[in-house]
């Protein structure tokens, strides 16, 4: 197998009372479609200022340089798409799908930069042993993969692209098949250099499939051996034995929704079946911290960061991953389900947002 690089997946695993909809999918009007995901929200921060109720940046960029970025605290960073970067989303091929973004640190949300950035792209046979241009970033069927990592074999790309600002795309993926799910594997390129004593633990997300689409301003991140330690002696799971990320967002997105995409939601339980997990299983962080680095191993909610860490989640299950609790309009919002996984030596990242209510808008 080409990497420990990783992966798993995500959404609601829902049927309807005439369609047996397959994992990570839910009826919508006669057919099964990939769930929904959507969130975001906070107060304003440093770097921005409210107008009405958006907060909105006070950082101009110039468009034809650089590309605008939020950091993890909330500010605009403008980072370079001069002299050969990734910082576009290049439309795919007919009946491809192209995935890009920005790679950020999972411990404190800071976008992930090399020292002296300038917005150039990483070679392909780069030797570098820090920074964005050492890792290396793979497409898999994320249900294959979290079903069996050990038979799960890369999806076809056609252009990889990182830039030493952290900017990613994978271009020209071809879909997987029948399953609703691409999932991005982030480890280091230097095969000596996988798993936890490189740049990063081997990190996983995952994407709707989408054919014919550029699926922009997707999330990847590192996970440094560091920040899993940190989590280990303070409480946490260790990372062997496989770690669900979940991390709740304040806010909605969409129509009637306003506030940071990136801000997190404290006083959110995880849920498996709508069931509170178990607190051998469910591990959260110390109240006021907005950082990942210290689990409070009596805490029963998520604080600050908004993140609750899942040491048993398989894509077998069958059920969803969801959240109780943190949400002010209960008439009009829920919270997202997904499927999720905990795989060994990986770190799987789940997003959760807030959406609508069946038969309600949310704009939460």
């Amino acid at each position: 197998m080409r990497s420990l690089i990783l992966l798993s997946l995500l959404a609601a695993a829902t049927g309807c009372k005439t369609l047996d909809c397959a994992p990570g999918t839910v009826e919508q009007n006669g057919h099964c479609e990939p769930a929904d995901v959507t969130t975001g929200a906070a107060s304003c921060g440093s770097g921005t200022k409210l107008e009405g109720t958006i907060c909105v940046s006070t950082t101009t960029c110039d468009p034809s340089t650089t590309t605008p970025m939020t950091d993890g605290s909330g500010n605009t960073v403008c980072v370079g798409t001069a002299g050969g970067g990734c910082g576009s989303c290049p439309m795919p091929s007919s009946g491809k799908q192209t995935i890009c973004g920005q790679i950020y640190d999972l411990e404190n949300m800071s976008a992930f930069v090399a020292t002296g950035a300038a917005g150039m792209k990483c070679p392909a046979t780069s030797t570098a042993t820090s920074g964005p241009c050492a890792l290396n970033i793979l497409a898999f069927d994320a249900i294959a993969y979290a079903t069996n990592p050990m038979t799960a074999t890369p999806l076809a790309v056609g252009n990889t692209c990182i830039d030493d600002m952290g900017h990613y795309y994978l271009a020209d993926i071809t879909p997987p098949g029948t399953n609703p799910f691409v999932g991005l594997g982030i480890d280091d390129a230097n095969m000596a250099n996988m798993g936890p004593n490189g740049v990063t633990n081997a990190v996983g997300v995952a994407t709707p499939s989408r054919p014919n689409t550029a699926t922009a301003n997707f999330e990847a991140y590192i996970v440094t051996k560091a920040t899993t330690d940190s989590w280990a002696s303070s409480g946490g799971p260790p990372v062997s034995g496989g770690i669900f990320a979940m991390i709740f967002r304040a806010h909605c997105v969409g129509a009637g929704c306003t506030g940071d995409p990136l801000a997190e939601q404290a006083g959110v339980q995880m849920t498996k079946s709508a069931t509170p997990i178990a607190a051998t299983n469910a591990k959260y962080f110390l109240a006021a911290q907005a950082t990942r680095d210290t689990i409070d191993p009596t805490a029963t909610m998520t604080g600050a960061n908004g993140t609750g860490l899942n040491n048993n989640a398989s894509v077998t299950d069958s059920v969803a991953f969801s959240g109780q609790g943190g949400i002010t309009d209960t008439t009009n919002c829920q919270w997202e389900q997904h499927a999720g996984a905990a795989l060994m030596n990986i770190v799987f990242v789940q997003i959760f947002r807030k959406k609508n209510a069946i038969g309600h808008t949310c704009t939460e």
